[in-house]
């Protein structure tokens, strides 16, 4: 009798307190540093890239102890989830589209300067807002002052 009741305590025990199982978690960022300690300025033990599988071993705050091929570290919650990160979305799928030929790379420093300027590849505003005087503003441009010329105006100008 005294075997059967231990028994049916230690059952009642295990079914109370919920089995400690670790948790799937997925990299959604590019590259994730597992980490020896929960710390950013910590060594990296090794690096996760995304959609690797990590097992949860403790939570601490925002991180969480993963075990992850052969290694056991930290890593921020903010860069896995629950769930696989989800895949690229094109709006270009089952298109005859080649972009590898037909788009371009980076932009033209032409294009840059006049985008930083607010303006656009035909040299116009993208606004008919304001009104530019584009060869005012290439003599401007094309004025160049050594330092003594600068330095004699800004000693010119303090006196007054």
């Amino acid at each position: 009798m005294k075997t059967f009741i231990h028994h049916s305590l230690l059952l009642a025990l295990l079914l109370t307190v919920p089995l400690a199982q670790a948790v799937d978690l997925y990299v959604q960022s590019v590259k994730a540093p597992i980490l020896s300690a929960p710390s950013f300025g910590s060594a990296k033990l090794a690096e996760a890239a995304k959609g690797d599988a990590l097992k949860e071993l403790e939570k601490k705050g925002g991180w969480h102890k993963v075990s992850y091929k052969d290694k056991t570290g930290w890593i921020s919650r903010l860069l896995i989830s629950a769930k696989p990160p989800a895949g690229r979305v094109s709006v270009l799928e089952g298109t005859s589209e080649n972009l590898e030929t037909g788009a371009r790379k980076r932009a033209s420093a032409f294009t840059t300067a006049a985008a930083a300027r607010g303006l656009s590849e035909d040299r116009s505003r993208v606004s008919d807002k304001y009104r530019v005087n584009f060869k005012g503003v290439e003599r401007m441009e094309a004025v160049r002052i050594n330092d003594d010329e600068a330095l004699n105006f800004l000693l010119a100008g303090i006196g007054k």
